[in-house]
């Protein structure tokens, strides 16, 4: 595929994932033009079948008409789908799948940048380059020179050295994390999407580092006012996101869009979906996961049927079933019987394994969040040999 192998669990559960979901259409009128733009490589029917899939997956009886007209004769306006359930109302569908940002393509490029400039040291180091906001074009030259000043210089072998960079823009820290590993960490900071890159160099000397930013996906408003028009004034009407290629947007997009729903703003649309699928460690193992979530709108003319978010709440505790298992946390109280630290515990190998402390439990919940969402049962990332050739540009937000 694009002239590359390509082995691993990635592929096959792609494979397995999209039979899964042509096969809960197989039936429906017309499903023949989904395939036909699936193998034009149309990724908007990807999203579409996705869509599908999702709603149809608890009850595979529903009605579905492709490409419905959404208002009179003369009204040429048609939208994805519409799917009804028993004796509810129809619900027109739109679905969409937002491209990568120019703000995201801007800030993958920075941190190419960063890795490449580093990287090119010829010494040992494990660098973590950790901003607490996206930087200036200046901050990232100045960022960058600090980053390279700061491996160049003779450091101690052993303990974890750290600095500020320049005004306040973020950390620095070398030798936290073994060579090969990128430990997610936010260091104290609040939590909140970021998007991050690792690049290392393997041979003599190994040396590795990886640098992560703040990031959020900012364009809810144009997405929902866009889409919104593809919808009826006649019946319930539902937009789908597929937020694949949009990091943070599950947790930004959501405040925006609930700030948009107002009594004489988007009143057609009954509420938004997002979604998102991938693969994620379990206690089983690495599965394919489904997050999603409803964003009702309490001024809608014509509000969703109750069994929409029905389904959508099902596969968001599935999600959450597969991806926080049960991660336990113990009160550690100092002399006066006050609890000072809480120890945390995860399940492995049939024991309970301590993977660290934290002063509160809100803390506590952060920590084996990340925990959950990284590979290997670990909050670790792992990379092989031959990736290490490449930056291994990772998301750690995908999942909220």
């Amino acid at each position: 595929m694009d002239g590359i192998n390509k082995a691993g669990a990635g592929p096959t559960f792609r494979v397995i994932s999209m039979g899964v979901r042509l096969a809960s259409v197989e039936d429906l009128p017309g499903s023949q033009q989904i395939v036909n733009k699936l193998r034009g490589g149309d990724e908007s029917a990807e999203s579409e079948l996705h869509a599908l899939h999702l709603l149809r997956s608890a009850d595979p009886t529903c009605l579905v008409e492709l490409e419905p007209t959404v208002g009179a004769a003369d009204d040429n306006r048609k939208c994805d789908f519409r799917i009804k359930r028993d004796t509810d109302p129809w619900v027109y569908v739109e679905v969409t799948r937002p491209d990568t940002s120019e703000a995201q393509s801007r800030v993958e490029m920075m941190l190419q940048t960063i890795c490449d400039h580093v990287t090119s040291i010829n010494r040992a180091f494990a660098l973590e380059v950790f901003f607490l906001r996206e930087p200036t074009d200046e901050e990232l030259a100045t960022a960058s020179a600090a980053a390279i000043e700061f491996c160049s210089v003779q450091q101690p072998a052993d303990g974890v050295v750290r600095k500020q960079m320049p005004n306040g823009i973020g950390l620095l820290i070398l030798n936290q994390q073994a060579m090969g590993q990128v430990v997610l960490n936010d260091h104290g900071e609040e939590k909140v999407p970021r998007l991050g890159m690792a690049k290392a160099i393997t041979g003599q000397p190994n040396r590795r580092v990886a640098v992560r930013v703040p990031f959020a996906d900012q364009r809810a408003e144009r997405f929902l006012t866009a889409e919104a028009k593809q919808l009826p004034t006649h019946a319930p009407g539902l937009i789908m996101v597929e937020m694949a290629a949009a990091p943070g947007a599950f947790r930004s997009w959501e405040a925006i869009i609930r700030r948009r729903f107002q009594p004489a703003m988007h009143t057609r649309v009954g509420g938004v979906v997002l979604f998102s699928g991938g693969l994620a460690p379990t206690d089983r193992g690495i599965a394919s996961v489904l997050n999603a979530k409803v964003i009702a709108n309490p001024h809608a003319k014509i509000s969703l049927p109750e069994w929409i978010g029905r389904v959508i709440g099902a596969a968001r505790e599935s999600y959450d079933r597969l991806i926080h298992f049960a991660g336990q946390t113990r009160p550690v109280m100092d002399e006066n019987g006050r609890v000072v630290l809480y120890d945390m515990y995860v399940p492995t190998g049939g024991a309970l394994q301590w993977i660290g402390s934290r002063r509160t439990l809100e803390q506590c919940q952060d920590s084996f969040d990340a925990y959950f969402r990284s590979a290997r049962g670990g909050q670790v990332f792992f990379w092989n040999a031959v990736r290490q050739k490449f930056g291994l540009l990772f998301s750690l937000d995908r999942f909220d």
